[in-house]
Protein backbone atom coordinates (compact mmCIF):
# COMPACT_ATOMS: atom_id res chain seq x y z
CA UNK A 1 0.00 0.00 0.00
CA UNK A 2 1.12 3.57 -0.82
CA UNK A 3 0.72 4.59 2.72
CA UNK A 4 3.22 1.97 4.18
CA UNK A 5 5.77 3.20 5.88
CA UNK A 6 9.26 1.78 4.21
CA UNK A 7 12.52 1.35 5.29
CA UNK A 8 15.26 0.54 3.04
CA UNK A 9 18.59 -0.21 4.93
CA UNK A 10 21.88 -0.38 2.76
CA UNK A 11 20.29 2.54 1.02
CA UNK A 12 23.38 4.58 0.31
CA UNK A 13 24.48 2.08 -2.36
CA UNK A 14 24.02 1.45 -5.73
CA UNK A 15 20.41 -0.41 -5.15
CA UNK A 16 19.39 1.60 -2.23
CA UNK A 17 19.53 4.92 -4.07
CA UNK A 18 18.11 3.64 -7.31
CA UNK A 19 14.92 2.00 -4.83
CA UNK A 20 14.32 5.28 -3.08
CA UNK A 21 13.36 6.99 -5.91
CA UNK A 22 11.95 3.98 -7.82
CA UNK A 23 9.21 4.21 -4.79
CA UNK A 24 8.93 7.67 -4.60
CA UNK A 25 8.40 8.25 -7.73
CA UNK A 26 5.20 5.82 -7.85
CA UNK A 27 3.26 7.46 -4.82
CA UNK A 28 4.88 6.12 -1.70
CA UNK A 29 5.36 8.86 0.61
CA UNK A 30 6.71 7.71 3.53
CA UNK A 31 10.43 6.21 2.42
CA UNK A 32 13.03 6.12 5.54
CA UNK A 33 16.56 5.49 3.86
CA UNK A 34 18.89 3.92 6.17
CA UNK A 35 22.72 3.75 5.70
CA UNK A 36 25.83 3.05 7.89
CA UNK A 37 25.64 6.47 9.56
CA UNK A 38 22.45 5.35 11.32
CA UNK A 39 23.91 2.51 12.92
CA UNK A 40 25.48 -0.59 12.50
CA UNK A 41 23.12 -3.24 11.86
CA UNK A 42 25.54 -5.89 12.90
CA UNK A 43 24.94 -4.46 16.80
CA UNK A 44 21.82 -6.21 17.77
CA UNK A 45 20.42 -3.47 20.24
CA UNK A 46 21.53 -0.85 17.81
CA UNK A 47 19.67 -2.27 15.34
CA UNK A 48 16.28 -2.74 17.43
CA UNK A 49 16.82 0.39 18.79
CA UNK A 50 16.65 1.70 14.44
CA UNK A 51 13.16 -0.32 14.33
CA UNK A 52 11.74 0.28 17.21
CA UNK A 53 11.71 3.84 16.78
CA UNK A 54 10.83 3.67 12.80
CA UNK A 55 8.15 1.01 13.06
CA UNK A 56 8.04 0.25 9.31
CA UNK A 57 5.06 -1.97 7.89
CA UNK A 58 7.42 -3.07 4.90
CA UNK A 59 11.39 -3.30 4.97
CA UNK A 60 13.62 -3.73 1.86
CA UNK A 61 17.13 -4.80 3.09
CA UNK A 62 19.54 -4.74 1.09
CA UNK A 63 22.20 -3.99 4.04
CA UNK A 64 25.25 -6.05 3.34
CA UNK A 65 29.08 -6.33 3.26
CA UNK A 66 29.89 -7.09 0.02
CA UNK A 67 32.79 -8.07 -2.17
CA UNK A 68 34.04 -9.54 -5.54
CA UNK A 69 35.10 -12.84 -6.03
CA UNK A 70 38.68 -12.16 -4.82
CA UNK A 71 37.23 -10.11 -1.90
CA UNK A 72 35.05 -13.06 -1.15
CA UNK A 73 37.78 -15.88 -1.52
CA UNK A 74 40.30 -13.05 0.95
CA UNK A 75 37.33 -12.09 3.76
CA UNK A 76 35.55 -15.51 4.20
CA UNK A 77 34.98 -15.12 7.54
CA UNK A 78 34.31 -11.53 8.08
CA UNK A 79 32.02 -12.18 4.92
CA UNK A 80 30.04 -14.92 6.61
CA UNK A 81 29.45 -13.35 10.30
CA UNK A 82 29.03 -9.75 9.66
CA UNK A 83 26.18 -10.84 6.79
CA UNK A 84 24.60 -13.13 9.51
CA UNK A 85 25.04 -11.00 12.13
CA UNK A 86 23.34 -8.37 9.74
CA UNK A 87 20.75 -10.28 8.70
CA UNK A 88 19.46 -12.19 11.48
CA UNK A 89 19.44 -8.51 13.64
CA UNK A 90 17.10 -6.72 10.50
CA UNK A 91 14.74 -9.84 10.22
CA UNK A 92 14.27 -10.32 13.92
CA UNK A 93 13.92 -6.71 14.37
CA UNK A 94 11.58 -6.13 11.56
CA UNK A 95 9.33 -9.16 13.39
CA UNK A 96 9.68 -7.54 16.97
CA UNK A 97 8.66 -3.98 15.59
CA UNK A 98 5.76 -4.89 13.88
CA UNK A 99 6.75 -5.05 10.20
CA UNK A 100 4.41 -6.95 7.97
CA UNK A 101 6.81 -8.05 5.29
CA UNK A 102 10.29 -7.99 4.55
CA UNK A 103 11.84 -7.97 0.94
CA UNK A 104 15.36 -9.15 0.99
CA UNK A 105 18.47 -9.02 -1.34
CA UNK A 106 19.65 -12.32 -1.63
CA UNK A 107 22.37 -13.05 -4.23
CA UNK A 108 22.97 -16.16 -6.94
CA UNK A 109 25.99 -17.08 -5.11
CA UNK A 110 23.78 -19.15 -3.07
CA UNK A 111 23.25 -21.42 -6.30
CA UNK A 112 25.65 -24.64 -6.89
CA UNK A 113 27.45 -25.63 -9.87
CA UNK A 114 25.58 -28.55 -9.95
CA UNK A 115 22.41 -27.46 -10.09
CA UNK A 116 20.20 -27.68 -14.21
CA UNK A 117 20.10 -24.40 -16.22
CA UNK A 118 18.70 -21.98 -16.20
CA UNK A 119 18.57 -22.37 -12.48
CA UNK A 120 15.06 -21.88 -10.88
CA UNK A 121 13.93 -20.75 -7.52
CA UNK A 122 13.26 -24.55 -6.29
CA UNK A 123 16.97 -25.47 -6.61
CA UNK A 124 18.42 -22.69 -4.09
CA UNK A 125 19.70 -25.94 -1.62
CA UNK A 126 20.54 -28.30 -4.21
CA UNK A 127 24.43 -28.91 -3.68
CA UNK A 128 26.99 -26.45 -2.35
CA UNK A 129 27.46 -23.16 -3.39
CA UNK A 130 30.76 -22.33 -5.88
CA UNK A 131 33.59 -22.67 -3.53
CA UNK A 132 34.86 -19.02 -4.29
CA UNK A 133 32.02 -17.17 -2.79
CA UNK A 134 30.61 -20.19 -0.49
CA UNK A 135 30.94 -18.05 2.93
CA UNK A 136 28.99 -15.26 1.61
CA UNK A 137 26.61 -17.40 0.08
CA UNK A 138 25.82 -19.16 3.28
CA UNK A 139 25.10 -16.29 4.87
CA UNK A 140 22.36 -15.40 2.27
CA UNK A 141 20.98 -19.06 2.66
CA UNK A 142 20.90 -18.74 6.14
CA UNK A 143 18.82 -15.60 5.69
CA UNK A 144 16.38 -17.57 3.97
CA UNK A 145 15.73 -20.38 5.92
CA UNK A 146 15.59 -17.47 8.63
CA UNK A 147 12.80 -15.86 6.67
CA UNK A 148 10.97 -18.97 6.17
CA UNK A 149 10.89 -19.74 9.65
CA UNK A 150 9.70 -16.54 10.50
CA UNK A 151 7.25 -17.09 7.98
CA UNK A 152 6.07 -20.06 9.57
CA UNK A 153 6.02 -19.16 13.27
CA UNK A 154 5.18 -15.34 13.15
CA UNK A 155 3.07 -15.03 9.85
CA UNK A 156 5.97 -12.91 8.64
CA UNK A 157 5.69 -12.20 4.84
CA UNK A 158 9.08 -12.14 2.58
CA UNK A 159 10.74 -11.71 -0.60
CA UNK A 160 13.69 -13.27 -0.83
CA UNK A 161 15.06 -12.02 -4.31
CA UNK A 162 18.32 -14.02 -6.19
CA UNK A 163 20.05 -11.19 -7.21
CA UNK A 164 21.98 -11.75 -10.42
CA UNK A 165 25.68 -9.49 -11.06
CA UNK A 166 23.83 -5.83 -10.36
CA UNK A 167 25.75 -2.77 -11.45
CA UNK A 168 25.30 1.27 -11.89
CA UNK A 169 25.84 4.72 -10.54
CA UNK A 170 26.65 5.06 -6.45
CA UNK A 171 27.98 1.25 -6.75
CA UNK A 172 31.43 0.81 -4.67
CA UNK A 173 34.37 0.65 -7.34
CA UNK A 174 36.75 -1.42 -5.73
CA UNK A 175 39.43 -2.33 -8.38
CA UNK A 176 41.11 -4.88 -6.40
CA UNK A 177 38.36 -6.52 -4.22
CA UNK A 178 34.77 -4.82 -6.32
CA UNK A 179 32.15 -6.76 -8.24
CA UNK A 180 33.54 -7.24 -11.95
CA UNK A 181 31.56 -4.40 -13.61
CA UNK A 182 31.98 -1.41 -11.33
CA UNK A 183 35.79 -2.44 -10.79
CA UNK A 184 36.37 -2.49 -14.32
CA UNK A 185 34.78 0.19 -15.24
CA UNK A 186 36.96 2.16 -12.60
CA UNK A 187 40.36 0.40 -14.52
CA UNK A 188 38.79 1.67 -17.87
CA UNK A 189 38.22 5.26 -16.46
CA UNK A 190 42.08 5.03 -15.20
CA UNK A 191 43.43 4.10 -18.45
CA UNK A 192 42.13 6.40 -20.55
CA UNK A 193 42.61 9.27 -18.30
CA UNK A 194 46.59 8.55 -17.70
CA UNK A 195 47.25 6.47 -20.49
CA UNK A 196 47.80 2.54 -20.78
CA UNK A 197 46.36 -0.64 -21.27
CA UNK A 198 44.00 -2.49 -19.09
CA UNK A 199 44.37 -5.99 -17.45
CA UNK A 200 41.74 -7.79 -16.44
CA UNK A 201 41.34 -11.26 -14.33
CA UNK A 202 40.78 -14.81 -15.79
CA UNK A 203 40.09 -15.87 -19.31
CA UNK A 204 36.92 -14.38 -20.02
CA UNK A 205 34.99 -17.25 -20.93
CA UNK A 206 32.24 -17.17 -17.83
CA UNK A 207 28.74 -15.56 -18.54
CA UNK A 208 27.27 -13.91 -16.64
CA UNK A 209 23.70 -11.90 -16.12
CA UNK A 210 23.91 -7.97 -15.32
CA UNK A 211 21.15 -6.12 -13.96
CA UNK A 212 20.86 -2.39 -13.91
CA UNK A 213 20.64 -0.73 -10.53
CA UNK A 214 17.57 1.23 -12.09
CA UNK A 215 16.01 -1.78 -13.62
CA UNK A 216 16.64 -3.95 -10.31
CA UNK A 217 15.08 -1.36 -8.15
CA UNK A 218 11.76 -1.50 -10.34
CA UNK A 219 11.57 -5.02 -10.26
CA UNK A 220 12.08 -4.96 -6.29
CA UNK A 221 9.02 -2.77 -5.96
CA UNK A 222 6.80 -4.92 -7.75
CA UNK A 223 8.38 -7.48 -5.91
CA UNK A 224 7.33 -5.72 -2.54
CA UNK A 225 4.07 -5.07 -3.94
CA UNK A 226 3.03 -8.85 -5.92
CA UNK A 227 5.33 -11.86 -4.82
CA UNK A 228 5.63 -14.22 -1.65
CA UNK A 229 8.96 -16.66 -1.75
CA UNK A 230 12.66 -16.81 -2.96
CA UNK A 231 12.95 -15.51 -7.07
CA UNK A 232 15.36 -14.82 -8.99
CA UNK A 233 15.85 -11.08 -9.42
CA UNK A 234 17.75 -10.79 -13.46
CA UNK A 235 17.18 -10.07 -17.14
CA UNK A 236 17.45 -13.77 -18.43
CA UNK A 237 20.14 -12.91 -20.86
CA UNK A 238 23.67 -13.76 -20.28
CA UNK A 239 27.07 -12.51 -22.00
CA UNK A 240 30.53 -13.27 -21.76
CA UNK A 241 33.00 -11.62 -19.58
CA UNK A 242 35.20 -10.75 -22.61
CA UNK A 243 31.75 -9.80 -25.02
CA UNK A 244 31.29 -7.47 -21.96
CA UNK A 245 34.87 -5.99 -21.67
CA UNK A 246 34.19 -5.32 -25.23
CA UNK A 247 31.68 -2.89 -24.48
CA UNK A 248 33.15 -1.10 -21.80
CA UNK A 249 36.19 -0.79 -24.34
CA UNK A 250 34.34 1.08 -26.60
CA UNK A 251 32.13 2.92 -24.16
CA UNK A 252 35.13 4.03 -22.56
CA UNK A 253 37.35 4.69 -25.77
CA UNK A 254 39.98 2.60 -24.38
CA UNK A 255 43.63 3.35 -26.72
CA UNK A 256 45.60 0.82 -24.91
CA UNK A 257 45.41 -2.67 -24.91
CA UNK A 258 43.44 -5.22 -22.99
CA UNK A 259 45.40 -8.15 -21.33
CA UNK A 260 43.53 -11.26 -19.67
CA UNK A 261 45.33 -12.26 -16.68
CA UNK A 262 44.50 -16.33 -16.75
CA UNK A 263 46.33 -16.54 -12.93
CA UNK A 264 43.28 -15.40 -11.70
CA UNK A 265 40.05 -16.67 -10.92
CA UNK A 266 36.99 -16.82 -13.11
CA UNK A 267 34.52 -17.57 -10.44
CA UNK A 268 31.21 -20.14 -11.72
CA UNK A 269 31.38 -20.25 -15.16
CA UNK A 270 27.89 -19.77 -16.10
CA UNK A 271 24.95 -17.99 -14.47
CA UNK A 272 21.99 -18.38 -16.31
CA UNK A 273 18.60 -17.62 -14.56
CA UNK A 274 14.64 -18.44 -15.17
CA UNK A 275 12.78 -15.26 -15.16
CA UNK A 276 9.32 -16.16 -15.85
CA UNK A 277 8.38 -15.83 -11.88
CA UNK A 278 9.82 -12.12 -12.52
CA UNK A 279 8.12 -11.48 -15.63
CA UNK A 280 4.61 -12.91 -14.82
CA UNK A 281 4.77 -9.62 -12.70
CA UNK A 282 5.32 -7.22 -15.66
CA UNK A 283 9.15 -7.07 -15.10
CA UNK A 284 10.99 -5.94 -18.53
CA UNK A 285 14.27 -4.39 -18.23
CA UNK A 286 14.08 -0.81 -18.98
CA UNK A 287 18.32 -0.92 -20.33
CA UNK A 288 20.12 -2.80 -22.17
CA UNK A 289 23.60 -3.62 -20.99
CA UNK A 290 25.25 -1.13 -23.02
CA UNK A 291 23.07 1.57 -22.37
CA UNK A 292 23.00 0.25 -18.52
CA UNK A 293 26.97 0.42 -18.36
CA UNK A 294 27.04 3.73 -20.64
CA UNK A 295 25.28 5.56 -17.79
CA UNK A 296 27.43 4.09 -15.48
CA UNK A 297 30.37 4.76 -16.75
CA UNK A 298 29.04 8.67 -17.30
CA UNK A 299 28.13 9.26 -13.86
CA UNK A 300 31.53 7.32 -12.63
CA UNK A 301 33.35 9.97 -14.91
CA UNK A 302 31.39 13.06 -13.65
CA UNK A 303 32.10 11.23 -9.60
CA UNK A 304 35.45 10.19 -9.43
CA UNK A 305 36.06 12.34 -6.44
CA UNK A 306 32.97 10.64 -4.39
CA UNK A 307 32.96 7.45 -5.50
CA UNK A 308 32.96 4.88 -3.13
CA UNK A 309 35.77 2.51 -3.45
Amino acid sequence: MHSDKILITGASGVIGQALKKELEENGYSNVIALSSAHGDLRNEEQTMKIFQEVKPDVVYHLAARVYGIMGNMQNKGKAFIDNTRINTNVIDAAHQSGARKVVAMGSSAIYSDSVTLPMTENQVWNGAPHFSEAAYAHSKRAMLAQLEAYQAQYGLDFAFCISTNLYGPHDKFDEEWGHVLPSLISKFHRATQEGGNVSVWGTGKARRDFLFGADAAYAMRLIGENYTGPINLATGHSQTIRETVELISKISGLQGEVHWDASKPDGQNLREYDVSKLAALGFVPRHSLEEGLQKTYQWFAKNTRIVRT
